[in-house]
């Protein structure tokens, strides 16, 4: 073994220790243990790490070596993380709060994102960076909020529906949203626009005739299987092979892996196969390839020049939060929720988290921020705080609205949020 690999695999164990250590403690402490895991890569990752170990930093954002082994690592962590999070929600959530979880996505991505656009314009952003500035602030963390739903034992209230159902609308429109940016940032015209979304509505048709003509076959190869592993390996192709058509189409690869999971679910929910599929993607994913991801990121945040602009940094945070937390209360209380519950739905719909890491990244790899690398670390810190403050807030609100008798009993026809999954559509 080479210097150059053995050296990539100290730094792989000491980033996974620290990384799940961290999420181990946090979890003891009612917070979720993504957020100890964004710790380990925002905080202990340039802090602890990067000054213990002076070369794994340098290594980490090199591109040569060492360091594109673990980054090609990390951008596989990311698809792999998109595949995740699809795969934890079923297309039919977004029917199971009717109107009221749209409503609530689409003030809950306008209102911030205005806000957003008028705060990047104030500090001189402009073009395709400053459209992604405010489409960053607007982001819902998909996992993050599952994760804190499931821990907490709300799943099966209306609550938690309402959040999910809008949390999953808001990340498909905002997803989208990215693939325009990026495939404008070089010609921003009326044209390539239009040829853009014709070439995204495409790959969405192909998506549908896909669940609706291949799925079904898929679902008798999968019940005809009698290993996770073979199972796992035809979702994992599935995955990439939407990846690549959706690279094709100019959307990044990520979307292509959520759309992915969104159709997998479908295709293996009730069969006793797919719960070992499920759990070695959790394993390989939350175990393995995801805090690489995290602590890949935690390397490229430059506390110096966020302390820089650091008034850039309050405003898009202040923006970020209020803006989001209102947008979504509003719809909340006109559609005749009580005021705690909107407000748990508002504070839950404001963390970030993951989603905006992946955000951040792909603006970053595709040159986004040439020439403003700091928004980069504004936009990764911002998502941490909010990560942070997300679950704290919503269980307070959450209990007070119990305590008020607002929370109303599970709806039916949600059981898919249970830890029991409900038989397949295809039976």
């Amino acid at each position: 073994m080479t210097d150059t690999i053995l050296l990539s695999w100290i730094y792989i164990l000491l980033i996974i220790a620290f990384a799940k250590a961290l999420g181990e403690v946090l979890s003891r402490i009612n917070q979720p243990a993504i957020v100890g895991e964004l710790l380990a890569g925002i905080v202990l990752g340039p802090v602890l790490l990067g000054s213990v170990f002076s070369g794994l930093g340098e290594m980490y954002n090199s591109n040569v070596g060492a360091g594109e082994f673990i980054g090609q690592l990390a951008d596989i962590g990311m698809l792999f993380l998109m595949l995740y999070v699809g795969l934890e929600f079923s297309p039919r959530l977004i029917k199971a709060s009717s109107w009221l979880g749209g409503a609530i996505a689409a003030v809950g991505v306008a209102f911030p994102m205005l806000l957003g656009l008028g705060v990047g314009f104030y500090f001189g952003l402009s073009g395709a960076t400053l459209a992604f500035t405010a489409v960053a602030i607007s982001v819902t963390a998909l996992p993050v909020t599952i994760r804190i739903l499931k821990d907490l034992e709300v799943l099966r209230t209306r609550t938690s529906t309402t959040i999910i159902s809008a949390a999953l609308i808001t990340d498909v429109a905002l997803l989208f949203a990215l693939g325009i940016i990026l495939g404008t940032q070089e010609s921003a015209t009326w044209e390539t626009v239009v040829i853009l979304s014709v070439s995204f509505a495409s790959f969405f048709l192909v998506a549908l005739a896909f669940g609706r003509y291949v799925v079904p076959y898929l679902y008798r190869l999968l019940r005809w299987m009698q290993t996770g592993e073979a199972a796992f390996a035809l979702a994992i192709g599935v995955a990439i092979a939407f990846a690549v058509v959706a690279e094709w189409t100019g959307l990044p690869g990520v979307v292509g892996a959520f759309i992915a999971g969104l159709l997998l679910r479908e295709m293996g929910t009730g069969l006793k196969v797919w719960a070992r599929v499920r759990d070695i993607l959790s394993g390989i994913t939350l175990g393995f390839l995801a805090p690489i991801f995290f602590v890949r990121i935690g390397f490229s945040v430059d506390f110096g020049a966020l302390l820089n602009h650091l008034p850039l940094f309050i405003a898009v945070t202040v923006v970020a939060i209020l803006g989001k937390v209102l947008g979504s209360y509003v719809p909340a209380r006109l559609g005749g929720l009580g005021q705690n519950e909107s407000m748990a739905i508002g504070w839950m719909m404001m963390g970030k988290g993951a989603m905006e890491l992946v955000f951040a990244q792909l603006a970053l790899e595709r040159g986004l921020f040439e020439g403003r690398e700091y928004l980069f670390s504004v936009l990764v810190v911002m998502a941490f705080v909010s990560t942070i403050l997300a679950p704290i807030l919503f269980k307070v609100f959450f209990n007070r609205a119990v305590h008020a008798s607002e929370i109303v009993p599970a709806m039916k026809g949600t059981d898919q949020l249970a830890d029991i999954e409900p038989t397949s559509r295809y039976t």
